[in-house]
């Protein structure tokens, strides 16, 4: 009896163990912000969780990083972000602190369709300009050797070339599904590398969530206001404009960093006169204050546009919700 009682705690503490090895043994996904996050929830589904950094309705812009978010990244096996230009407080803590994990920069994925900087907060007859060529010329030959190490040692001297008000792309590139389908890519072929013994997991969800995707854009291809007109607080929507055809008229500002001087207010008002704007729309993340006045003075609907998702439950469905809500917010413009 004795010896049947000793082998019960046996088997029982071994499972306890196992089960403790396993949970320690999964993999460990840190994702800085919102959209990023769902797009690895889609991939992890039923495997694991990734991590989020960048939470509520905060800006990634001027993010400060706590212990909690610190320990994240020390433990990461796997750091998704999307570059210096959206969350420049991570640089230094991917360097000194993420020492142990792969660092995937999706501002470096080669596949992705990179739109430039519009330099002027109106954009009118600014969108014939991004065609295919300049999207091409994106050195590409530097993201062929797209084999991460670049990433590990990323430097403070590109930094200081790139930064968020002088960088040479929008890095708002997740609000192009297509884009999205092609960081999901990325994203599967690293998870599956470091953790194997799930791969056909990974590639079942992955199938999944491209084929969600693709019916997204059909969906809003069939039903967005291609004629909104509109102005938005800062300039982070082109690539959802680019992909299903839509004109914003302009933005008070092109850098998040900057408010909006008195030249550029009075060039807004001038463009929602002439174009007969109905709709100004401000974001979670920042002061709408602004656009209230705006919107009073000249008799125009308000609204909010958010490119993170701040008020959207973190998982695998946000990201959906996220482009749906940008397509119905501009029915009324």
């Amino acid at each position: 009896m004795k010896n049947l009682i000793n082998k019960l705690y046996f088997a029982t503490f071994l499972t306890l163990f196992l089960g403790f090895s396993h949970a320690k043994a999964e993999l460990q996904v840190v994702t800085s912000i919102k959209p990023i996050h769902s797009l690895a929830s889609m991939l992890m589904d039923g495997i694991g969780a990734p991590k989020l950094i960048v939470d509520g309705s905060n800006s990634p812009h001027n993010f400060t990083l706590k212990p909690s978010h610190a320990k994240m990244l020390q433990n990461a096996d796997l750091v998704f972000w999307v570059g210096e230009d959206v969350e420049t407080f991570l640089e230094k803590p991917l360097a000194t602190v993420a020492k142990k994990a792969k660092k995937i920069e999706l501002m470096e994925i080669s596949q992705i369709k990179k739109l430039k900087f519009r330099e002027k907060n109106i954009f009118e007859g600014h969108h014939d300009d991004h065609g295919e060529k300049k999207h091409d010329d994106h050195g590409h030959k530097k993201h062929d050797d797209h084999g991460h190490k670049k990433h590990d040692d990323h430097g403070e001297k590109k930094h200081d070339d790139h930064g968020h008000a002088h960088g040479e792309h929008d890095p708002h590139i997740w609000l192009d599904p297509l884009n999205a389908k092609v960081i999901l890519n990325v994203m599967a072929k690293n998870m599956k590398m470091m953790d194997k013994k799930n791969s056909s997991k990974y590639d079942v969800n992955l199938k999944k969530a491209n084929k969600k995707i693709e019916s997204l854009v059909s969906e809003i291809n069939k039903n967005i206001n291609k004629n909104a007109k509109y102005v938005v607080f800062h300039d982070a929507y082109q690539y959802f404009e680019n992909r299903f055809g839509l004109k914003t008229l302009g933005a008070l500002t092109v850098n998040t960093d900057v408010l909006p001087g008195a030249e550029q207010l009075k060039d807004i008002r001038k463009v929602i006169k002439k174009e007969k704007a109905k709709c100004i729309f401000s974001e979670p993340q920042f002061n709408p204050k602004i656009i209230k006045a705006i919107a009073k003075d000249m008799s125009l609907k308000t609204g909010v546009l958010d490119p993170l998702g701040a008020d959207l439950k973190n998982d695998k469905n946000l990201y959906f919700k996220l482009i749906n809500n940008l397509s119905s917010s501009l029915k009324k413009c």
